[in-house]
């Protein structure tokens, strides 16, 4: 908010700091949560931070329309499904029990 009303910023600059912002924090999130869900929430850190890049790409030029962006971010998501379905396990009836 303070980027977007009151800072003198451009609005590349905004931009930069409202992309980078959310996925610092969505990567921040993931790592301290990863050992609660075996990892699932890298794959929500992933997303994001692919979210910030296209937004960023869009900002500084890429002209890219609507269904093209979608159809990148709804290949990345699969992407990623694939490869933390491939490394996250579920956790055993003595773990939930713990």
């Amino acid at each position: 908010m303070a980027a977007a009303f009151w800072l003198p910023w451009s609005d590349g600059q905004v931009a930069v700091v409202n992309a980078v912002v959310p996925a610092a924090a969505g990567v921040w999130v993931a790592f301290t949560t990863k050992s609660l869900d075996n990892g699932g929430s890298i794959k929500a850190a992933i997303l994001g931070f692919a979210q910030a890049v296209i937004s960023l790409a869009v900002t500084f030029g890429w002209h890219a329309t609507a269904e093209r962006t979608a159809g990148l971010m709804t290949f990345v998501g699969l992407l990623v499904a694939v490869v933390v379905r491939q490394t996250s396990k579920p956790k055993s009836a003595y773990d939930l029990a713990a």
